[in-house]
């Protein structure tokens, strides 16, 4: 079952981010450990980060037709920094994923089951 990981993260600690720093460092080489044994289990589909928020738009529908409007959302504290493709056993396991990712990095990660066209919950969550 695939499942998608979105790492959040509150937008002043993304404005101040000081990328020389022994914690910024240590986050970055967590990452690429993480996505070197997850390559190696055959659990890993896709991981990206994602540009500074005030680069981002959300199309919103609208009387007239859809309009532009900046940045994901309104009056949000956190903002979505990255997200992860894993393609694993259980949704414990993305569960697990994500507990080792909020307790190296200290960002807020939402575990999401992609719809695997049926519509329905994957079988391992269905008392969730």
């Amino acid at each position: 079952m695939k499942y998608i990981l979105l790492a959040y993260t509150k937008q002043s600690d993304w404005d101040n981010v000081d990328v020389t720093s022994p914690e910024f460092i240590a986050a970055c080489q967590f990452y690429e450990d993480l996505g070197k044994e997850l390559i190696e289990s055959g659990e890993a589909v896709s991981t990206e980060g994602l540009g500074h928020p005030s680069l981002s738009r959300t199309v919103r529908p609208a009387e007239g037709g859809p309009v532009v409007v900046d940045g994901p959302f309104a009056e949000a504290k956190e903002v979505l920094v990255s997200f992860g493709i894993v393609d694993v056993a259980t949704h414990d396991r993305a569960v697990e994923i994500a507990k080792r990712i909020v307790a190296n990095v200290g960002d807020t990660v939402e575990v999401r089951p992609i719809m695997d066209g049926g519509g329905g919950l994957p079988d391992d969550t269905a008392g969730l």
